[in-house]
């Protein structure tokens, strides 16, 4: 299994200018990779209701990766649709046994909101580093 890069930590004090439309990228971007389906279930409306969240940040700001990550987290709780994606479609279940043979049900699989806040900060950070803008 390919585990995400640690990010350094000198990065959670680097500033940079980042966007609007940066963030609700990452969210549809990182929201298709954690889900276990095509796409989660009414992405263009957590797009929207994401949007509206972060609204009062204006169309480009300043950040670092930790506020970010933090920033998002908080967003999420000011959107009903991402939260709902925290939530299994077949109930809570804890255990699940899988062998080589087969796969869990993707119903009972869903997306972890603090995983979504930190790929999306990291996600934007990264994008900032390698885009020349810090060297």
């Amino acid at each position: 299994m390919k585990m995400i890069q640690k990010m350094p930590d000198i990065w959670d004090d680097i500033e940079f200018m980042t966007s609007r439309n940066s963030v609700l990228g990452q969210l549809a971007c990182c929201a298709v990779r954690q889900t276990p389906y095509t796409s989660p279930d009414q992405l263009r409306q957590a797009i929207e209701e994401m949007a509206y969240a972060i609204s009062d940040l204006g169309e480009y700001f300043y950040t670092n990766c930790h506020e970010l990550q933090n920033m998002m987290r908080r967003y999420f709780d000011e959107c009903p649709t991402i939260q709902e994606w925290n939530v299994p479609k077949k109930g809570n279940h804890q255990t699940v046994f899988v062998s080589r043979f087969d796969t869990p049900n993707p119903d009972y699989d869903f997306i972890d909101l603090d995983a979504l806040a930190r790929n999306i900060a990291h996600g934007i950070t990264l994008q900032e580093k390698y885009d020349g803008l810090h060297d």
